[in-house]
């Protein structure tokens, strides 16, 4: 609003006042008694400021993903964690649909330290036919075998200061598996105040024991409502992932798409009824009731597999 008193009929004195307010600025108007002329200045340039929240990020992630309770040293309280859900198998570039998939991982988390937590955990996947969602066991006269990790280990470390605002990284790497890859950091955001998202990517460019060229990339990102009591294991808005990969999956394609939707669930009786039939009905599955113990189990998988090996 701009406001002029007349003293005299040649003299006018304009008092002024401007006040512009923008998310990046704060501008002020003051008049010039000598010329008469409105100086524009800046007062001070906004920078957004971000609410504060209390969560250390790191905890939340490593105990809503394993089950660890942080404040047990000895771990006699961890729960474990199982993640369960469905996905699709689509050809890519055409964007048919090859199968229907679904199934769960299970996990432990014991604590090394205040900074880094090692998961034991191991996974299954089942395909399954798009139209009639039966269990597949061929395709194109093709064996067709599930996604199966006896065992995975994995370190998650407590990453340095964030020079932005955001949350620090969590560092990830493999520690013992069927396959061995690089890990690219977990990285925590927040949508709103309370909904905790943590960002995996994962780009695979390795050689296989055969010799092979193996390729790929995934995407994990796992969700969490911090403002619900009990919220790792709610049952109403629980923990959810979602996941992504993009590679060959024989034998169904050589260039193939799958997307997964899951959450997380209390115990194991919470799992599809379904799933937990080919568990108990299949001797070969029943390792997956539960997480592997500890490395000792973990050295003895991997004794076993080599005998295998050296078997065929």
């Amino acid at each position: 609003m701009i406001s002029t008193t007349p003293k005299s009929s040649k003299v006018l004195l304009a008092y002024t006042t401007v006040l512009i307010l923008s998310s990046s600025a704060l501008l002020s108007t003051s008049y010039n008694k000598g010329g008469g002329g409105i100086v524009v200045s800046a007062l001070s340039i906004a920078t957004p400021k971000k609410e504060f929240r209390p969560h250390d990020t790191f905890d939340m992630f490593v105990t809503m993903r394993t089950g660890v309770n942080i404040d047990d040293d000895n771990n006699q309280d961890s729960d474990i964690a199982f993640w369960t859900g469905e996905g699709q198998l689509y050809e890519s570039p055409s964007g048919r649909l090859l199968a229907n998939f679904d199934g769960f991982d299970v996990s432990r988390g014991v604590q090394v330290n205040e900074n880094e937590i090692r998961q034991f955990s191991r996974k299954i996947f089942w395909f399954r036919d798009p139209e009639t969602n039966e269990l597949l066991t061929e395709y194109n006269g093709m064996p067709v075998q599930p996604i199966k990790y006896d065992w995975q280990v994995f370190d998650y470390k407590r990453g340095g200061s964030s020079v932005s605002q955001e949350p620090a990284p969590i560092l990830t790497s493999v520690v013992k598996g069927p396959r061995i890859v690089p890990c690219m950091p977990v990285r925590p955001r927040y949508t709103g105040n309370s909904v905790l998202c943590f960002h995996i990517p994962l780009f695979i460019d390795i050689k296989t024991p055969q010799g092979k060229v193996y390729q790929a990339w995934e995407v994990y990102d796992y969700t969490i409502d911090t403002s619900l009591e009990k919220n790792f294991v709610c049952t109403d808005r629980p923990p959810t992932v979602s996941w992504s990969r993009q590679g060959s999956n024989l034998p169904f394609t050589s260039n193939g798409v799958m997307h997964f939707m899951g959450q997380r669930v209390a115990k194991y009786e919470d799992l599809a009824p379904h799933m937990r039939e080919l568990v108990e009905q299949t001797k070969e599955y029943s390792i997956f009731k539960a997480p592997p113990e500890n490395m000792e189990e973990i050295h003895e998988l991997e004794r076993k597999q080599q005998e295998r090996l050296i078997t065929v």
